[in-house]
């Protein structure tokens, strides 16, 4: 009986996507585009993205911030990302604006290879000092997971968890999560990890603990079972990780 109580709190919770994906008027929208650039004309592209970020993403409103994924498959790729929208941002936004078109004209030329835009919301009670007014950080690790059909309750389950560990000892890191909206996979969440210094990429000020010790003092020794049920409940094939590094010319200004 707790379980099911449990279940339709995270239901309610938003933790269990709804399938009117992009109609949610309380959801915060993300959008995200990954960029293969021509063989050699990285420089080119470089350049004529920086003067479409300058020239058309220079507001609140317009900004966009650029990263470089640094390894794995798509090494090499530029992912241009903008967020903090809500629902009536789709209504002009999503088509032909003056800033589509300047990039049609002067910048996709250096393109090999756009893959079109995923839509994600951000599930802001999971999320971890993800701060608002904050300037895009240098670095993210991103972690991809694919949840198994029927396997949400297994997922966030340990995934609510550890965050409350981080929230009841102030985790100094910060932690963004994101399930796909449109444009992809819906069964797709991502973590992102955000820094400035790969030194410092979070930690428990006031304990010299570890994330596992202090999960098992709030529930009762049961971090490794936990985690063998969220495992199990992601697709064999559904995990990968990516680096980013921020490129600050390509990326808003404020």
């Amino acid at each position: 009986m707790r379980k099911v109580i449990f279940f339709n709190f995270l239901f309610s919770a938003l933790f269990v996507v709804s399938v009117s994906a992009q109609t949610n008027p309380n959801w915060e929208y993300w959008i995200s585009g990954k960029v293969e650039v021509k063989r050699g004309m990285s420089g080119e592209f470089e350049k004529a993205a920086a003067q479409k970020t300058k020239k058309y993403n220079n507001t609140a409103d317009t900004a966009i911030s650029t990263y470089k994924i640094m390894d794995g498959p798509d090494q090499g790729k530029y992912q241009r990302i903008q967020g903090y929208k809500d629902i009536g941002w789709f209504n002009s936004n999503m088509s032909s604006n003056a800033g589509t078109k300047y990039w049609m004209k002067n910048v996709s030329q250096y393109v090999s290879n756009y893959e079109g835009r995923k839509v994600w919301w951000r599930i802001k009670n999971l999320s971890h000092n993800w701060d608002q007014g904050a300037a895009p950080k240098k670095h993210i690790n991103k972690r991809i997971r694919i949840i198994k059909p029927g396997k949400n309750w297994d997922f966030w389950r340990f995934a609510n968890r550890i965050t409350q560990v981080y929230k009841k000892h102030n985790y100094t890191g910060v932690r963004g999560v994101f399930k796909v909206a449109s444009g992809g996979n819906e069964n797709e969440v991502i973590f992102v990890n955000a820094f400035d210094d790969f030194t410092d990429q979070g930690k428990f000020p006031n304990t010299d603990k570890s994330l596992k010790e202090l999960y098992d003092e709030m529930y009762n020794g049961s971090y490794n079972k936990d985690l063998e049920i969220y495992n199990d409940a992601l697709e064999m094939w559904g995990r990968q990780i990516e680096r980013m590094t921020l490129v600050p010319e390509l990326t808003t200004q404020l």
